[in-house]
């Protein structure tokens, strides 16, 4: 949702020591290494994203989404995406909510609240079966058509969410493509059948990285990231796997998914033509 950040934009909590530093004198030169995607939510769902990545800051009592700085609040764009989910029942998205700022346990029941309020039926529960039962097909026959993940969550979860451990998504934490393929191969051999899992396919800059890179921003890294992942992305496969079996992809996450008409979502999107029959609703996203 870091489309939402503009010109009066302010920092967030989770900026760091440096970015602080930085905003005071370059407040430009903070938004474009802030900002990890410029379309808006319709956008990416007409380019075909349904995974979502989340993080969420409280400030004066409200809730809003921030990346080193401030963005929109919450239920903006969610109410767009609702509208879109009410007028295609067969869709389903995930909501990955990684990190939360400034919350209090009172915030997160607040927030808890809101959310299952806000989606109502529409949210497939932790008691309504594995996630290898939440099929496109199963979803649509009980009309649920978002998964929310809520990680890092200080109090008890409510069953309409699901926690951390059903979903992993290791950070790569590198500045080098070549060092996140590494990474990303690696991490998937974890995954485990029962388990969503989620490939972040984005490198994440250090400050030496994006001292010697003042005039570019998180785009152009996006661009050169898609131009490398390409070989590596499109020889995965999607689909469920038995406990002998090689690990298969999932969920890819990526910056600036607009870049060349969408390029990064075809891709994505491209891989469930290698699915068998019974396995097409189990697509990956």
């Amino acid at each position: 949702m870091t489309y939402g950040i503009n010109g009066s934009s302010q920092l967030a909590p989770d900026a760091e020591p440096a970015i602080r530093r930085w905003y005071r004198f370059f407040p430009c030169f903070v938004r474009r290494w802030s900002k990890t995607q410029s379309s808006s939510i319709i956008e990416q769902l007409s380019l075909g994203v349904r995974y979502f990545d989340l993080r969420i800051a409280q400030r004066d009592e409200k809730f809003y989404y921030c990346h080193a700085l401030f963005a929109m609040e919450i239920f903006e764009p969610l109410i767009e995406l609702r509208q879109f989910l009410d007028s295609h029942p067969e869709e389903l998205v995930v909501l990955d909510m990684q990190h939360f700022y400034d919350l209090t346990p009172n915030h997160h029941q607040q927030l808890h609240k809101e959310l299952i309020q806000f989606f109502g039926h529409r949210l497939y529960s932790t008691t309504e079966g594995s996630l290898l039962d939440c099929t496109l097909n199963r979803c649509l026959e009980m009309q649920r058509q978002v998964v929310i993940i809520y990680r890092r969550c200080p109090i008890p979860l409510p069953l309409r969410f699901w926690p951390s451990f059903a979903w992993p998504t290791p950070w790569p934490n590198k500045a080098s493509v070549k060092k996140l393929q590494s990474f990303l191969e690696d991490s998937l051999l974890s995954r485990q059948p029962q388990q969503g899992y989620v490939s972040q396919c984005l490198i994440t800059p250090t400050g030496r990285y994006i001292a010697f890179r003042v005039f570019f921003s998180l785009k152009r890294t996006a661009r050169r990231v898609d131009k490398k992942l390409y070989p590596w992305i499109t020889e995965q496969t999607p689909g469920p796997f038995d406990p002998k079996e090689k690990p298969r992809v999932n969920v890819f996450l990526g910056d600036f998914v607009e870049l060349k008409d969408g390029q990064f979502c075809n891709w994505v999107m491209d891989l469930n033509s290698k699915l068998e029959p019974e396995e097409e609703d189990e697509a990956a996203i």
